[in-house]
């Protein structure tokens, strides 16, 4: 069984990746553990009452169980409880169980997104930038990482292939706005959607589940990226001069870099002083949000209702259109 499969209350069984597991001490003074397991369609909480030290243990964040619980409802939102009491778990040993099976991919098609990234390298007119995206996107390994990497841990497009997904979604919402806005610099904005989220291929790692590298967690996607672009530019004037790419080429690049978070309070050095910086910021956050509300649609169980299950991202539950019905009428 798997988590897109738990749909109501009752016994269930299966093969998860323990995502969290947490030692955590109840009203009544009884230990039990708060976790989170899931496959490749999805996560769910777990509960281990009266859980021992001995269980916890084994019970650690990574390990592949073949797990029997209950589900059952909680606040409105399916979780799944086991008693320490009971034999409830088995630890898989390697080759018994496929990787495959617990880190989600893109259903996207990588041929369709790459053409869409390519082609918007091709059109620029901007000898600057068009060459920078060069020593990125013409690099066959720089390609491997980039369309196998994940856009997030768990917020948006958390599954691989996802950074080439939202990168391609930013920069088609981009191009949509310069053909729109004719005071935008096309090329700078364009640029900016490609190397936006570049250090995010540095950010993350995993063959089970996503986990963040060490330069991730101490510097960050968006401090890496600049670093990268940084050294391309710098390649960039050692082999076509200084006066190939001039400052102000760069200096209006960077900021969008570093300003595409919008918000102070949302990890942004500076807010957006750019037409094109305050666009990119705007098609990055759209493209996430999009993301979160389609998942949602995605794991909608089809039990005939509108409503999907309350969402922990969002914050709420989704309603489902279902205007076939209304034009019927």
């Amino acid at each position: 069984m798997q988590v897109k499969e738990i749909v109501k209350e009752g016994t269930i069984s299966g093969t998860f990746l323990v995502l969290e597991s947490q030692w955590r001490v109840a009203r009544n003074g009884n230990p039990f553990a708060a976790m989170r397991v899931g496959d490749k369609s999805g996560e769910i909480a777990l509960k281990v009452w009266e859980i021992t030290e001995e269980t916890f243990k084994q019970l650690k964040k990574g390990k592949v169980i073949k797990l029997q619980a209950t589900a059952k409802n909680f606040n409105s939102v399916l979780q799944l409880e086991a008693d320490c009491k009971e034999d409830f778990f088995q630890i898989c040993s390697e080759g018994e169980f496929d990787p495959a099976c617990f880190l989600p991919v893109t259903t996207a098609n990588i041929e369709e997104l790459w053409e869409i990234v390519d082609q918007t390298r091709r059109e620029l007119k901007t000898k600057p930038y068009q060459f920078l995206l060069d020593i990125f996107f013409a690099d066959e390994q720089f390609r491997h990482s980039f369309a196998s990497s994940p856009a997030a841990i768990r917020i948006h497009h958390a599954y691989r292939g996802g950074l080439l997904e939202h990168t391609t979604g930013v920069v088609m919402l981009c191009r949509a706005a310069a053909a729109y806005y004719p005071e935008v610099n096309a090329d700078l904005l364009l640029t900016g959607a490609l190397l936006h989220d570049v250090g995010k291929i540095q950010s993350y790692e995993g063959q089970l589940g996503i986990e963040g590298t060490d330069q991730g967690k101490l510097i960050g996607h968006l401090v890496l990226g600049i670093q990268m672009v940084t050294e391309a530019i710098k390649e960039t004037r050692r082999l076509k001069g200084d006066d190939f790419f001039p400052l102000t080429a760069e200096l209006p690049l960077m900021h969008l870099l570093v300003s595409h978070h919008g918000q102070l309070e949302w990890g942004s050095p500076v807010q957006p002083a750019l037409l094109e910086a305050c666009l990119l910021h705007h098609a990055d956050n759209m493209d996430a949000e999009a993301a979160k509300f389609r998942e949602a649609i995605h794991k909608h169980s089809g039990d005939g209702s509108n409503w999907t299950v309350y969402n922990p991202t969002l914050k709420r539950s989704v309603y489902l259109l279902d205007l076939e019905a209304a034009s019927d009428e």
